[in-house]
């Protein structure tokens, strides 16, 4: 394959326009998904792998990935080196699944030598970042195609590409990003499913670059996740999960009255799925409507993550959380006060006492950094009150 110098290529990750927000509002595409008549069934009678790594949202992109390969005619493998088309869905936030992905990275040169007509391709969060696609691009020539979090939907044009161009294509938007409504998906669990209600984050906590690689916060309109809810109830479905990256933000990007969290909290309890959850929780956002809806809905399961970072405001305000210590607990409080079945407790103080993790409301990310007294006085605290 005919291979380009890395600064030639046109679209590639940059870090400070991924930073940038407009007013505007996000599109909302509803027929942007199609699949080019030339690959139509270029998957009849081939294989796919597809390994995702890192958080629920990516594991719900992995469904949409595999949605579109099958619905080109792809069959699945749990062999990568059956493969003829192998994705590694990726995740920049943990570490080890950075590792893990550049381990089996290695693995596909070797793969690759044996079946050099196969497809190798890396997406998600992980190629956001300019320094890791460049290494991909210059140390990794046996993967032909990387794209990022923003146009997964166009996986059909790019594998186009890689074969009609006989070149290798990095294709990763540095955006703010739109919704994307019809989207094939693969459900992996037949009871479980996961439900986008939002994208992206506009937070910008010091140390985390989800907002960076996941773009700006854009929800979906209110009749399309119900739509969605309703669908998956009518299928047999037990349990949901809404997803967002903040998912008490959601429909605060939206001109159109289309309601809050707690009120799309309380429409999806409505339709009767017996288990809903949500992930993940933001304490700045968290309004009391959400505790009010919480605690009148029975299928609305008594479990809140709710990070809590550090227990030091100077390290909260070095962290760019927006809240204090103090007002972090008086939510704590509330919610503790309110008409919830258990309490709620942090991640030290489950350890404490072992309880069963289904009887919690509130998980705390308890990293405290430098701040060790507050971390033992908030978890005995905590453990004291049960």
């Amino acid at each position: 394959m005919a291979k380009l110098n890395y600064e030639e290529i046109l679209n590639k990750p940059n870090l400070r326009q991924a930073a940038r927000r407009s007013k505007e509002p996000s599109k909302i595409l509803y027929d942007d998904f199609n699949i080019p008549s030339e690959v139509v069934n270029i998957g009849v009678g081939k294989k796919y792998y597809v390994a995702t790594y890192g958080c629920q949202a990516n594991e719900r992109d992995g469904e949409t990935i595999i949605g579109i390969l099958e619905k080109m005619g792809y069959t699945e493998t749990s062999e990568m080196d059956d493969a003829d088309i192998a994705i590694l869905n990726t995740c920049a936030i943990r570490e080890n699944a950075v590792d893990r992905v550049f381990g089996e990275i290695g693995h596909l040169k070797a793969s690759k030598r044996k079946k050099p007509d196969s497809i190798y391709a890396i997406c998600g969060c992980m190629v956001q970042e300019e320094v890791v696609t460049k290494k991909i691009y210059e140390s990794c020539p046996h993967i032909d195609l990387v794209f990022g979090t923003h146009n997964i939907h166009k996986l059909p044009q790019l594998i186009l590409d890689v074969i009609s161009k006989k070149t290798r294509i990095i294709e990763v938007f540095s955006c703010e990003g739109e919704v994307i409504e019809n989207a094939p998906v693969k459900r992996l669990n037949n009871l479980k499913a996961w439900v986008n209600i939002m994208y992206g984050c506009d937070k910008f906590c010091t140390y985390c670059i989800v907002p960076y690689t996941r773009g700006k916060e854009r929800s979906r309109l209110k009749k399309d996740i119900l739509k969605e809810v309703q669908e998956l109830k009518d299928q047999g479905y037990m349990e949901i999960t809404l997803l967002g990256q903040n998912v008490n933000a959601y429909g605060k990007d939206l001109k159109e009255d289309n309601g809050d969290f707690g009120e799309l909290l309380e429409d999806v309890a409505k339709i009767g799925i017996p288990r809903v959850r949500f992930v993940t929780s933001h304490p700045w956002n968290f309004t009391d409507k959400m505790i009010e809806t919480i605690a009148k809905y029975d299928n609305l399961m008594p479990f809140i993550h709710l990070p809590l970072q550090s227990g030091d405001d100077e390290i909260l305000r070095r962290m760019a959380r927006r809240y204090t210590k103090e007002e972090y607990i008086a939510l704590y409080n509330k919610i503790r006060e309110s008409d919830f079945k258990y309490l709620p407790v942090t991640d030290e103080a489950l350890k404490i006492n072992k309880l069963d993790p289904s009887i919690f409301v509130l998980i705390a990310n308890t990293y405290y950094m430098n701040n060790q007294i507050e971390r033992s006085i908030f978890s005995y605290r905590a453990a004291v009150n049960l």
